[in-house]
């Protein structure tokens, strides 16, 4: 199993978290994963669930809730905006 480190910025916070995944961790895992250890909020101020997307910073690729880091090419020591993905209504 070969796993890299990596740096997740959360927005709109821009709370940084150093972590290591595996290279086959796709992109909904992290996302879960970070909502699930309070890193990022799964709600906003209004109760609202609150979905997320992830980009490279480097790339500046959105990370396919599907892809893997392998798929995306993502480095180790790369970072990663997790940002609200805003739907307009």
């Amino acid at each position: 199993m070969e796993s890299i480190e990596l740096t997740v910025r959360v927005q709109p916070s821009g709370d940084e978290v150093t972590i290591e995944l595996d290279v086959y961790t796709s992109g909904k895992e992290i996302k879960k994963e970070l909502v699930a250890q309070d890193i990022a909020p799964s709600t906003d101020n209004q109760g609202n669930p609150i979905v997320y997307k992830l980009i490279s910073k480097s790339s500046n690729k959105v990370i396919d809730d599907h892809k893997t880091l392998d798929d995306m090419e993502i480095q180790e020591g790369e970072t990663l905006f997790m940002v609200p993905d805003l739907v307009a209504g």
